[in-house]
């Protein structure tokens, strides 16, 4: 192992960060089942309010006592806080879709995201993609468009339309990560989105409280747990191991959503639906793993 390996905290050990993003994907899912079961009943804003709250308490501890009050200082104030706003409301966008369509249909759309940020990565970082790249890039929209299927009559084009642009703000969230990650912990980033949420999601939560039972406050506080363990996660993987063992685990978040929409809400993907979404896995995958 090098020292710049070491001086970061940096293992090649691939197994261990192969296990870690497989266990990152399926609590994400089981977010998705959670935010799903409780929307019915609860506002969006809400469950992100609850959920904000317990990210930011536990994270409040763990950077304290990592580093004291050296962990929350930054010069970048201004790009936190545009990270935290495009987070805020991709997640926002995200949940919404979730909560009006079957949890693969949702799933499936939002692995668009690579394929935005593949296309942006070129405008915004310099960093264009290859010919093989951009023709990847094009099936695998035609995958997307195969899943919204625009000329069905039964579309829900308004959960469609959430779920669409929660891709493209998580494409933008992982530019602005990207951007900040020279200078930036990855604790610092996930505490002040939690932070912002939190003073978003709080003030509007004041106007549309439902005040829940045991079991669902419960749940509420599972998702945050749920949600930091599997942002812990991910970012544990990409410590244990290269970008390319993990960026293929993104896609097991389907096959969880198949599973899941099946057991808990009767939902079965169409085999158009599933067509599709092979095509945007492929082709997202082409991408990822594509050598320069």
């Amino acid at each position: 192992m090098s020292q710049v390996a070491r001086k970061y905290g940096r293992y090649d050990k691939p197994f261990v960060g192969a296990t870690l993003a497989f266990v990152a994907m399926s609590l994400f899912s089981v977010q998705d089942v959670i935010v799903k079961w409780l929307s019915s009943d609860y506002p969006l804003f809400q469950l992100l309010f609850i959920r904000s709250i317990v990210v930011v308490s536990i994270l409040l501890v763990i950077l304290f006592w990592r580093s004291g009050t050296s962990a929350f200082r930054t010069q970048r104030k201004g790009d936190h806080l545009l990270r935290s706003a495009i987070n805020f409301a991709a997640f926002l966008s995200y949940y919404f879709a979730v909560s009006r369509m079957p949890l693969a249909d949702v799933t499936a759309i939002a692995l668009s995201a690579p394929l935005f940020m593949t296309a942006l990565s070129g405008p915004l970082l310099g960093e264009p993609a290859d010919l093989p790249r951009k023709m990847a890039l094009v099936a695998g929209f035609l995958g997307v468009l195969i899943i919204v299927q625009p000329t069905a009559e039964n579309i829900d084009t308004i959960g469609v339309a959430a779920a669409l642009f929660g891709a493209l703000l998580f494409a933008l969230l992982g530019i602005q990560t990207r951007r900040m990650s020279t200078t930036e912990s990855s604790g610092l980033m996930v505490f002040s989105s939690a932070l912002v949420i939190f003073v978003m999601a709080g003030g509007v939560s004041l106007f549309s409280w439902v005040t829940p039972d045991l079991h669902s406050m419960a749940l509420m506080i599972g998702l945050g747990v749920v949600s930091l363990a599997a942002q812990f996660c991910i970012v544990q993987a990409y410590r244990f191991t290269q970008v390319y063992v993990v960026a293929p685990f993104d896609y097991v978040t389907i096959l969880w959503a198949i599973l899941f929409g099946w057991m808990f809400f009767a939902h079965l993907p169409t085999p158009t639906m599933l067509f599709g979404a092979s095509i945007v896995v492929a082709c997202g995958l082409y991408i990822v793993m594509r050598k320069k």
